[in-house]
């Protein structure tokens, strides 16, 4: 039994173990987007508002956005999300395919920098979507609990042989 485990427990580890890497390397690179600018673009500065009112509405903002002339961003069913970021006073429209971001003055509307955001496809490494849905909804929990019965079974695989000498040595004491 031991010797049967200890072969499962391997060959398991063997295939979750490149699943572990792509996740390590993909984590690292998330963990550190904001350092590394080849990843995520950095903020351009724009013009600094005062109150909201100064703010640009929204359909001004993404019909900038628009005139950019992407072809991965031509309507609202393109965009992933309009991000805004009160600090910097800019707005960041993501597209759905491609990895585009446009960054838009919020004060003026004015295109300040379009550029590829590669931590969102490394994003969709990380949690296997980039693969498809169905591997992000079923792959990821397998791999995930298939980790967890590693642990244990590792435990497990380390502790026996322990426990055996131990109790080898106990019998050979009480021997006359």
């Amino acid at each position: 039994m031991y010797h049967t485990s200890r072969s499962a427990h391997r060959w398991v580890g063997v295939v979750l173990s490149l699943f572990l890497l792509l996740i390590a390397i993909t984590g690292f690179l998330l963990a550190n987007k904001s350092r590394m600018a080849w990843l995520r673009p950095p903020e351009v500065d724009a013009v600094k508002v005062a109150s909201p009112e100064e703010i640009r509405p929204m359909s001004e903002v993404v019909g900038a956005a628009f005139a950019v002339g992407l072809a991965e961003l031509k309507d609202m069913g393109d965009v992933d999300r309009v991000d805004y970021r009160p600090k910097s006073n800019i707005f960041k429209v993501v597209s759905k395919a491609g990895y585009h971001e446009v960054q838009v003055d919020g004060a003026t509307a004015k295109v300040l920098s379009v550029a590829k955001r590669n931590d969102q496809w490394i994003e969709d490494l990380h949690d296997l979507s980039f693969f498809s849905d169905a591997a992000n909804a079923w792959v990821l929990p397998v791999v995930g609990l298939g980790l967890g019965a590693l642990a244990v079974s590792g435990i497990g695989l380390f502790f026996t042989p322990v426990v055996r000498r131990w109790r080898f040595k106990r019998k050979q004491a009480k021997r006359p």
